[in-house]
């Protein structure tokens, strides 16, 4: 049983840190890339007024909360921010793509979804 339950949480453990892990890098992709304003642009052709800041509030979101989501720090606002933000992806560009990432397609919204899944097992392990 103490097995059991040392695994469980140690799979927690490591979901969380992947997640703060890929959710830090895209933010600090598109500072070291430079990319924040094309992603602005992007925003703005999509219909939001104010692409530009709302492309810097994603990119400084990713890097703070996906840090402090690998941390294990305020988990459950960390998973509502990188959630809504999925979220945003999904409808503006993966569920338009259809369904597979790569293969019989390119772009789609499966991986958006196992994101959003296990944000939601996260969300359920969350202290705060």
């Amino acid at each position: 049983m103490k097995l059991q339950l040392l695994s469980s949480m140690f799979s927690a453990l490591i979901l969380r840190v992947v997640m703060g892990i890929i959710f830090v890098s895209h933010g600090a992709a598109r500072i070291y890339y430079g990319s924040v304003a094309d992603f602005g642009s992007f925003l703005d052709g999509k219909g939001f007024m104010i692409g530009f800041y709302l492309a810097w509030l994603i990119t400084i979101g990713e890097l703070v909360f996906g840090t402090l989501l690998a941390a294990g720090y305020k988990v459950k606002y960390c998973v509502i921010f990188h959630a809504v933000v999925i979220l945003g992806g999904m409808v503006l560009i993966h569920i338009p793509q259809g369904w597979f990432v790569v293969g019989h397609g390119s772009g789609g919204v499966e991986y958006s979804l196992l994101i959003l899944a296990v944000l939601l097992f996260l969300y359920s392990k969350g202290k705060n």
